[in-house]
């Protein structure tokens, strides 16, 4: 896979060429995390893969690749309020738009046909924007769209505000009966933002944010050395010392649960090859979200702290 995507998700970009290789490739895909520019260079690189004429690697500069990367392939999709647009809406993923990726659908094709469903608007960076764009172009793909003076093509996660009920029910015949070579593939921060309906038909996968020197995992790491057989009876510490750190050092909770998610991810890398326990690490990660999802319902920290806790309780 790209050597950018190997070397910061080493199990994902793994499983990913393993599953194209022997086309057990699921056709319906979610990448949820924070850094939705990576998740977008993932998307790519997978489009990339099942469309290669030669043997996938990553220097290969075989039409289908070049195409890929410059962002101009047939039949590569970027599917946003601002791209690909069959009709005037410009703050939702329209059922045009739908019936648009349906239609080209009716007829089989050569290529394998990849849409990457997300959110999207052109804007001026942050600096911490700006480093997500350099991250992702270093991965030596182009956007969708290309600068524009000082704005840029800014990639976002999906939600039900910019992709509706209406438009997403009208996929689902499509993700249920795929046709040939077609796949799906959705870009967001959290997998809860997409239809239920969706979700139960995909296989989601969490992208870690890859800026991995903002996190301090130092004040609970001890909590963690009997991981996976976490005691029941430290539990409640442990909820009490991540609620103690972030007071005394006025943190967002939020930043406590990603250092979690980032210390788990480490904790993926180092067990690359224990596939039980991988599989482990990636359902805690996936019920660490369900803590920020607390957090934004205004649910008391304490009470998320020892919720998160009691999740790694086996």
């Amino acid at each position: 896979m790209n050597k950018v995507l190997d070397k910061k998700y080493p199990y994902l970009s793994n499983f990913f060429r393993t599953a194209i290789e022997q086309n057990r490739l699921f056709h319906s895909i979610i990448l949820y995390g924070s850094n939705n520019y990576i998740q977008y260079a993932m998307a790519m690189e997978m489009a990339r893969q099942l469309n290669c004429l030669e043997d996938g690697r990553e220097d290969c500069n075989c039409q289908n690749c070049r195409w890929i990367r410059e962002n101009k392939h047939p039949a590569i999709m970027t599917i946003s309020k601002i791209d690909n647009k069959t009709d005037s809406s410009k703050t939702v993923i329209s059922e045009d738009q739908i019936n648009m990726v349906l239609d080209t659908l009716v007829n089989s094709s050569d290529y394998h046909r990849v849409f990457i469903f997300c959110d999207a608007e052109i804007k001026t960076l942050s600096y911490s924007e700006m480093q997500e764009y350099n991250e992702f172009v270093s991965t030596g793909f182009n956007l969708p769209q290309e600068k524009d003076e000082d704005k840029y093509w800014y990639s976002k996660g999906i939600n039900t505000g910019c992709f509706s009920a209406v438009a997403a029910n009208a996929m689902l015949k499509s993700i249920e009966e795929p046709s040939d070579k077609v796949s799906f593939i959705f870009l967001t921060n959290n997998k809860d933002d997409i239809l239920q309906t969706i979700v139960s038909r995909s296989q989601a996968f969490y992208v870690a944010d890859s800026k991995n020197s903002i996190y301090n995992v130092e004040f609970f790491k001890k909590y963690f050395e009997q991981y996976p057989e976490f005691d029941k009876d430290s539990a409640l510490d442990f909820a009490q010392t991540l609620y103690t750190y972030q007071i005394e050092n006025n943190l967002e909770p939020t930043y406590i649960i990603d250092c979690i998610q980032y210390y788990l991810t480490q904790l993926i890398k180092a067990n690359i090859n224990n596939s039980i326990l991988v599989n482990k690490i990636y359902s805690d990660i996936e019920k660490t979200e369900k803590s920020k999802k607390m957090l934004n319902a205004y649910i008391k920290e304490q009470t998320v702290y020892e919720d998160l806790a009691f999740y790694f309780v086996k």
